[in-house]
């Protein structure tokens, strides 16, 4: 679970198809504090998911604005519950070859995989 404490975040979770040739499902979550524009305090993420947060454009395009004060207070705080616990060994990174198997023969395939290519972890 993912709680939401401060800033505001917008996750990309990748969920693999269970129907084999079927490509993977985008979702994007904006975590945050305001309920009217869809954004939630709480994301469940079940296993076999793939994800990643940052800072969303339109907010580091306001801080930008904001001068060094506010790029400084621009972020985001959120914890990670993760049960039944955590442990290194089952963790890791996407690499290249990871989003080249889920969206490699998918229609608009190459457009997902370049857009979520820049994002992986350096040297994968």
């Amino acid at each position: 679970m993912h709680v939401h404490h401060q800033g505001r975040s917008t996750y990309t979770l990748i969920i693999p198809s269970a129907v084999p040739g079927t490509p993977p499902r985008v979702e994007y979550v904006t975590m945050g504090t305001d309920a009217t524009k869809g954004e939630k305090r709480q994301l469940l993420v079940g296993t076999g998911i793939w994800k990643m947060s940052r800072i969303p454009q339109e907010d580091l395009n306001d801080a930008a604005v904001g001068g060094e004060a506010e790029q400084e207070r621009t972020g985001c705080l959120i914890s990670e519950v993760v049960t039944p616990g955590f442990v290194w060994e089952d963790h890791r990174f996407m690499t290249a070859a990871d989003l080249e198997g889920l969206f490699g023969n998918a229609e608009g395939g190459d457009e997902t995989i370049s857009e979520l290519k820049k994002y992986l972890a350096v040297g994968t």
